[in-house]
């Protein structure tokens, strides 16, 4: 039933140890930081660091859960595995430059180590998507008791499935509906008690050196016969499919293990079959406890993934950006008229929102919603990112034959052109009154600015002259009408005076210099008014039409350290830097927000945008510190 093995897996010197209490772990959520993923560039987990897998959505990122205890404690479902016992001490780290996952436990008897992956890894030029989730139980001192829960709760826990035993084998469970249908197998030797149905529950006890495989396959499985699921040659693959990825890196600055860590990530957030990176993926964790601001970030927001482009490209990652830019083209080719914002993970257009009553929420945070009503909103910075994207793929290697210009760069100039002096939703996502956001403006002047710079490449002279003039028509409006002299700064929208975090992209975007002097002044009132604490900056402090608040946006702090860097404020920016690399977890992931009343994150994790606007910070900051030290 057991295996021996004699080797152990040491933790990482700087990793730190915590008391956990069973009767709080299993009867309270866990805070957002106390959870690592794990993934196969199809889907991924939240693994807590109990041990305990308490989100999981299978076959893909957007799917229906199967284990949902992150959005309800009581019914959303759980896979834990610990030791029995009423406390124990524990550390949580992936291994070296991995996204395998190791949870070490140390009991008055023993010690365990549990490692999760899925397998992922590539056969010849193909993926495998295998569907799994390996879990190895290794016993590597004394001898300890282990608790092993399984309660897979399908479709958003609103089924609980039958489970069925085979033996020498495992089990499977299915939920066979109307509306959907979902099966796993668990493969493994041992035989569970059935408590109820669909929840398993076993103890098992190690002794030094033994250990156990438990591996959970999404879509069921062939039971007749024993099937020898591959662990040890499959993490061997996994692990090594990792560390070649990693060394890919072209990056050995001083934040070399924190940005690989968050590249690492991102790359975890990608959905391989076509490309499409999704901005989390999680749905639902609110940017208030108890509030209603609870979104689904399980898809593609194109101005998100484009902004990761920069993030891989710094680092060196060409095939993500071309694999990416390529899954853009077969989506928007031919289709300038039918542009949005975001698309499903498969290129699905209709992402429409609804609620699920039947779950509490993450902290009584409700609603639970699945679907993002934004998909549908007007937002003018699209033009502006498609074409940024375009000219930066083409720019660094990438083709834009003469048929993508005229069926898709010259159309899409061609629509916003049509649009551009209208309100929209911005970057934001307001779901109040639309407006004219400086903002999404100046995402219009890139587009034109991008357009110009494609077309003298192709030598299209005569779009060049055209497209010129109504840009720098576009950068006057934006200057005189989105700048507040009496304030000193870009303002959110025209004829406000309400501040906007996001016009902190451009210097970024190169619509002005950092160190112009409105740029220069737009910094300053925006540490004075929007940053607290030194460190946290919010989005804006205005009315944006949703009751309740919001924590601080991480991804706003990176941008003033790029503001700041290229304004050659290296002392102060090095600063914020180190202090933001705090607020990551204890395995170096960054959620959406933080909470300043607590301190504790916020929003949807491990979040794409605020890992995109650490490493560009990260790796801008090393090149400038390089440059003034005349190293390069």
């Amino acid at each position: 039933m057991f295996s021996s093995v004699n080797n152990t897996v040491e933790p990482p010197t700087a990793t730190k140890w915590r008391v956990l209490e069973r009767d709080k772990i299993e009867n309270e959520y866990k805070d957002i930081s106390d959870y690592a993923i794990v993934g196969d560039l199809k889907t991924c987990a939240l693994v807590g660091i109990d041990g305990s897998i308490d989100w999981f959505c299978t076959p893909r990122f957007d799917s229906p859960s199967v284990f949902g205890a992150l959005l309800d404690i009581k019914k959303g479902g759980r896979f834990g595995i610990n030791p029995k016992e009423d406390s124990y001490e524990v550390n949580q780290h992936y291994e070296d430059l991995t996204n395998i996952l190791v949870t070490e436990f140390r009991t008055g008897a023993g010690s365990l180590v549990l490692t999760d992956f899925m397998p992922c890894f590539k056969v010849g030029k193909a993926m495998v998507l295998s569907g799994e989730i390996h879990r190895r139980i290794q016993c590597t001192s004394g001898t300890i008791d282990i608790e092993v829960a399984v309660k897979p709760r399908m479709n958003y826990a609103s089924v609980i499935p039958e489970a069925k035993y085979f033996p020498g084998v495992g089990y499977t469970f299915a939920s066979e509906t109307p509306e959907i249908m979902q099966r796993l197998a668990l493969l493994t030797p041992l035989e569970f008690e059935q408590l109820e149905k669909g929840t398993l529950l076993k103890t098992i006890t190690l002794k030094q050196s033994e250990r156990v495989d438990l591996v959970l396959r999404y879509g069921g499985t062939r039971m007749e016969y024993h099937h020898d699921p591959h662990t040890e040659l499959k993490l061997n693959e996994t692990r090594e499919y990792w560390r070649r990825w990693a060394n890919r890196a072209r990056y050995s600055g001083k934040w070399k293990e924190e940005v690989l860590r968050s590249a690492l990530a991102l790359k975890l957030l990608i959905y391989s079959p076509t490309g499409a990176i999704v901005a989390a993926p999680t749905t639902s964790l609110p940017e208030e406890i108890g509030g209603i601001r609870n979104w689904d970030y399980r898809f593609s927001w194109i101005r998100d993934s484009s902004f990761v482009l920069w993030a891989f490209h710094s680092l060196g990652y060409k095939e993500e950006a071309f694999s990416y830019m390529d899954w853009l083209m077969s989506i928007f080719y031919l289709s300038e008229d039918n542009l949005q914002i975001m698309l499903g993970i498969g290129g699905e257009r209709d992402l429409t929102e609804r609620s699920l009553p039947h779950l509490e929420g993450y902290r009584r945070s409700s609603p639970v919603r699945v679907g993002n009503s934004a998909w549908d909103q007007f937002q003018l910075d699209l033009y502006g990112v498609l074409l940024d994207a375009l000219y930066f793929s083409h720019k660094h290697g990438g083709a834009i034959e003469k048929k993508i210009f005229e069926q898709l760069v010259r159309p899409l100039v061609d629509s916003m052109l049509k649009q551009w002096n209208r309100p929209d939703c911005g970057i934001w996502e307001v779901r109040g009154e639309k407006k004219h956001f400086v903002y999404s403006k100046m995402w219009c002047w890139v587009a034109l600015d991008r357009a110009v710079k494609i077309a003298n490449m192709e030598s299209m002279t005569e779009e060049a002259r055209d497209w010129t003039e109504l840009r720098d028509k576009i950068r006057d409006e934006i200057i005189n009408r989105g700048y507040d002299k009496s304030i000193g700064s870009f303002v959110q929208s025209y004829g406000s005076k309400d501040l906007d975090a996001a016009n902190l992209l451009m210097p970024q975007v190169r619509f002005l210099e950092a160190t112009d002097p409105r740029i220069i002044s737009t910094i300053d009132l925006a540490k004075e008014k929007l940053m607290k604490n030194g460190k946290f900056v919010y989005r804006y402090l205005s009315e944006d039409g949703l009751p309740g608040k919001e924590g601080a946006f991480l991804i706003c702090s990176f941008w003033l350290v790029n503001c700041l860097t290229m304004a050659g404020r290296l002392k102060e920016a090095e600063d914020l830097l180190n202090s933001l690399i705090e607020l990551s977890n204890h395995v170096g992931l960054f959620s959406e927000e933080v909470d300043l009343s607590t301190g504790k994150m916020l929003g949807n994790f491990p979040q794409a945008f605020t890992h995109m606007g650490f490493i560009t910070a990260a790796t801008a900051l090393d090149r400038a510190i390089a440059r003034r030290a005349g190293r390069s």
